[in-house]
């Protein structure tokens, strides 16, 4: 491997996202702002159904969860605030609240996230952390399925069983089947 890919591998590794609060419901409002400005964005999604007034179904992708983000840190957190301070739409950079720094989460993790968001899943529950850490289980690996390599806490929820992944304030339950997962020690 020459010494740019090196590099290259080196950044990715290295790469982290921030998670992002905003208020109102201005989610995809905030997503358009930072597209504008050439911030990277995700925002969980997932397919609604409602009824038109003429009673045919339509399906809308919506956002899965309200008021969070996450962006790609690109920049220190001071320049990112700087380059976001004409921004007429309120946010907050979610922190820890031990240390007060901003919550940094890791590419991989990211990646990760992104894949459980699918918004073609059916059987994807959204929770607040709280929530998702309270309910009782076991780590889990997922070794079938589209999800193999996963890691989660297996948990049983109305008589399904469903792997839990918890990210910033939001945890992700997916309905997946116990005997396509292994124990973690």
């Amino acid at each position: 491997m020459n010494e740019r890919a090196s590099n290259n591998q080196q950044t990715e590794n290295k790469k982290v996202w921030y998670a992002i609060q905003t208020f109102y419901c201005k989610e995809e409002h905030l997503g358009k702002y930072f597209e504008e400005k050439g911030i990277s964005y995700f925002i969980p999604m997932r397919y609604t159904e409602s009824e038109t007034l003429d009673g045919k179904k339509r399906r809308k992708l919506t956002p899965a969860v309200h008021n969070l983000l996450f962006v790609e840190k690109a920049f220190t957190e001071r320049e990112f605030l700087c380059k976001t301070d004409d921004c007429a739409i309120p946010f907050v950079i979610i922190r820890d609240r031990s240390t007060r720094r901003c919550y940094e989460i890791p590419d991989r993790e990211m990646l990760e996230f992104r894949a459980v968001c699918d918004p073609n899943y059916k059987g994807t529950l959204y929770v607040d952390t709280a929530t998702a850490e309270a309910r009782p289980g076991q780590t889990v690996r997922v070794i079938r399925g589209p999800f193999a390599g996963l890691q989660g806490k297996l948990t049983q929820y109305k008589k399904s069983y469903y792997v839990v992944v918890t990210l910033a304030t939001v945890g992700v339950m997916l309905h997946i089947p116990k005997w396509y997962c292994e124990k973690v020690n």
